[in-house]
């Protein structure tokens, strides 16, 4: 039987890409699978309303001149497309009808196709690539699913993802009626079907193809951050970097040290040469810091945060010391001065120590 490639595009775009951009509630729906995800992008998908497209594209923008001046955006890409049918699946694996002896095997299927389209994705080819991505991804850590108890006089019930049916809400006050609607994160769900640390792991892989977005959520409890190869390849350029600067400072300044400082200790720890685009976005952190008089020693913050300041300000030192520095000189002397207490830190020596044996 052939595959309606036009009608799955139209049910993924209205159901789950225009609301992770517009908001409103995101509605999966059947589980699409690897190799459709994969030809989604080259599909008929003329069915989809030409006013929401539109909306979405203005959303988009709106979001994406947040980081940069950007006048356009193209319309999703056919990795975009896999992307977001690969949480959709994601998401429909996490359903709880499958909570049950036989259909348990079902969602881990699902969820293992989720995993293979998107490790097929390419990371971005560029950074607009990247900001675009970011685009229709920045919300897919915010997706919750609301379960609603209702409980009155007799007895309560508790409804997984849907709404009360209206019988059990009628005349609230006889019946003593009182309705509950709680959110819970995608990798917060019970009952789970499915194992949970597949799931977050196939998150975290979803994020890796969409570095902007990985990490401008750094701050996340679940999954933990990490320098990937995607992240590093956008800070190594001067776009990227100033897009991830961007993005980093729209986020809590102390809980971001905290994640970058954890995420770069171990990237030095184990995959040192890799290293050198963190510590450069560390430093020019740390620079911009100190020029609204913000950096601190770090001792009284937690070890990763003060090894994320300390780091910062013994690489930004290096960078206003180097042969060929623009900075006037009495512009660098402040920022050097500034600098100076985080550079002196025992958590700036112990980074200072690890770039040591790097070299």
């Amino acid at each position: 039987m052939a595959v309606d490639l036009g009608a799955i595009a139209q049910e993924l775009f209205e159901g789950v890409m225009a609301p992770l951009v517009l908001g409103g509630p995101v509605r999966p729906g059947h589980a699409i699978g690897a190799r459709t995800a994969l030809t989604l992008g080259d599909g008929d998908r003329t069915g989809i309303d030409p006013d929401l497209e539109a909306d979405v594209q203005v959303a988009r923008l709106r979001r994406a001149r947040r980081l940069a001046p950007v006048d356009r955006l193209p319309t999703a890409t056919p990795a975009e497309w896999t992307l977001a049918a690969a949480f959709h699946d994601l998401l429909q694996a996490a359903n709880p009808t499958f909570d049950a002896a036989l259909r348990r095997s079902a969602a881990a299927r699902i969820l293992a196709l989720a995993r293979e389209a998107i490790e097929r994705v390419p990371e971005p080819a560029h950074v607009l690539d990247a900001l675009a991505r970011h685009t229709w991804f920045a919300r897919v850590l915010d997706v919750a699913r609301t379960d609603t108890t209702v409980s009155w006089w007799t007895g309560s019930r508790t409804y997984l993802g849907i709404e009360a049916p209206r019988r059990l809400r009628a005349w609230p006050e006889l019946r003593r009626v009182n309705v509950v609607a709680t959110p819970h994160p995608l990798l917060e769900l019970t009952p789970l079907a499915i194992d949970r640390a597949r799931l977050t792991d196939a998150v975290a892989r979803l994020l890796t193809r969409t570095p902007l977005t990985e990490l401008a959520t750094c701050t996340r409890e679940t999954p933990a951050f990490v320098w990937g190869e995607a992240a590093l390849a956008l800070v190594a350029t001067r776009p990227g970097r100033t897009l991830a600067l961007r993005a980093l400072a729209r986020l809590p300044s102390g809980t971001v040290d905290e994640a970058l400082g954890r995420a770069t200790r171990e990237l030095l720890a184990t995959r040192r040469a890799s290293g050198a685009p963190a510590v450069t976005l560390l430093a020019e952190r740390a620079l911009a810091k100190a020029e609204g008089h913000g950096v601190t020693d770090g001792s009284m913050s937690r070890p990763d945060a003060a090894f994320a300041r300390g780091l910062g300000a013994v690489a930004a030192m290096t960078l206003l010391d180097a042969p060929g520095a623009v900075w006037p000189e009495e512009g660098r002397r402040r920022l050097l001065v500034v600098l100076d207490p985080a550079a002196r830190s025992a958590a700036a020596q112990e980074a200072a120590a690890m770039l040591r044996e790097g070299a």
